[in-house]
């Protein structure tokens, strides 16, 4: 199994591609369901709905490193209390977004560089300098600060994407990114040494992320859909 590839969330939908049920718990994906044989999605849960023997559904599988992945299915079981779905083996399974081993999004969040190691010196500081995170992934991240850092420093980061807490990690320097007349803006940094609750705190920022760009790209359809009439 690849980093990133376990699943956080579970949505069903029916032949028009209507919600049919949605869980975050509760649920048990078969490791076998990348393969080409039988596999049985579990779903357990109260009030579930009931659906006819033989139902085609679509099953659409969310990481915590952000991959949507969508099979095709047909309803074995359903009662109150479990659902059970038998992935079909018809090559309908679709990647519904970038199919990457760490999905990278798009941010502008403000943190903090609290030191940074060069050559086995620690260079600390007084206060921390503020740093802009431009983009984040369970890999590492890109990011601006007003301090000429080389490749393979180690940097202390400290970053809000959450208030309950914040995330505080190492990251290597990869590569310096220039831009016109050799400026620097920004540098590509690789994590090192996450906790597994690490790699979760950032799978569930990247999760709410696009789940908050699905629903304005949605709303955005829908007030085009009113605008012009359509259906």
């Amino acid at each position: 199994m690849i980093f990133g590839s376990k699943i956080i969330k579970i949505d069903v939908l029916d032949e028009k591609g209507t919600s049919v049920l949605s869980a975050e718990k509760g649920f048990v994906i078969p490791t076998n369901i990348a393969a080409d044989e039988d596999s049985i999605i579990m779903i357990k849960g109260r009030n579930l709905p009931e659906l006819d023997y033989n139902t085609i559904v679509s099953v659409v599988t969310t990481t915590k490193a952000g991959d949507r992945i969508k099979y095709m299915g047909a309803i074995t079981v359903s009662v109150e209390t479990q659902m059970n779905i038998k992935i079909l083996r018809n090559n309908d399974t679709q990647v519904l977004e970038e199919r990457r081993r760490y999905f990278k999004i798009k941010i502008n969040e403000k943190g903090r560089m609290l030191f940074f190691v060069r050559d086995e010196k620690t260079i600390r500081y007084d206060e921390p300098l503020e740093v802009t995170i431009h983009d984040i992934n369970v890999g590492g991240v890109f990011m601006s600060v007003d301090e000429q850092l080389m490749v393979d420093d180690l940097v202390c980061v400290e970053v809000d994407l959450f208030e309950d807490y914040p995330l505080n990690a190492a990251a290597r320097v990869l590569r310096i990114q220039r831009g016109d007349g050799g400026k620097i803006v920004g540098y590509g940094c690789e994590f090192q040494g996450l906790t597994a609750a690490q790699e979760d705190y950032i799978g569930r920022y990247i999760y709410k992320v696009q789940s908050e760009i699905r629903q304005r790209r949605a709303a955005e359809e829908e007030k085009a859909k009113g605008y012009f009439g359509g259906d």
